[in-house]
């Protein structure tokens, strides 16, 4: 089944990590892919210690998308692309698999939605997990989960930054 966490507030990439966990205590084989992130939170380093779980995050430069230079913005669509090529590998492989923040990435042009709805109706069989924001009425229309996080109060408003552990 498809599964959409989407929205402005925090836990969608924690609900998508929850379902990949309870995949793994049925040693289910399961791909993890992170895309406009570069692969350094908690969640991945302690799945990467699972033999059933493949990882793999966008090469990235740091910060958002639209703070990058040109040829930043570039190396960061092609890394998209890899990923996705990558994705659609393991999709062979495995029983569930994770496009964490790939809604951002559909958001931004950087992958294609058309790709990623025919990559979808193609894998029916798999249980597959959607993040990030806006996702698109199409998108809704055919997955079968939709959770929507709504931010009411979050300690970055005040100025905090990202806790290692908490947030990442």
């Amino acid at each position: 089944m498809l599964h959409i966490y989407s929205g402005n507030g925090k836990g969608k990439t924690t609900a998508g990590f929850g379902l990949v966990l309870r995949q793994t205590g049925y040693e289910r084989r399961v791909a993890v892919a992170q895309f406009l992130k570069d692969g350094t939170s908690g969640e991945l380093r302690a799945l990467q210690a699972l033999s059933c779980v493949k990882v793999r995050a966008t090469r990235m430069p740091h910060g958002f998308y639209f703070q990058m230079q040109e040829q930043e913005q570039l190396e960061t669509r092609q890394g998209i692309q890899e990923l996705f090529a990558w994705v659609k590998d393991r999709a062979k492989e495995c029983t569930c698999i994770f496009l964490d923040e790939v809604l951002d990435a559909v958001q931004l042009g950087l992958l294609k939605e058309e790709e990623l709805l025919h990559f979808l109706q193609e894998h029916r069989d798999l249980e597959i997990i959607l993040t990030g924001r806006n996702p698109s009425q199409e998108l809704l229309d055919i997955c079968d989960y939709h959770t929507e996080m709504v931010e009411h109060r979050h300690p970055y408003q005040k100025g905090i930054a990202a806790r290692k552990g908490v947030e990442y």
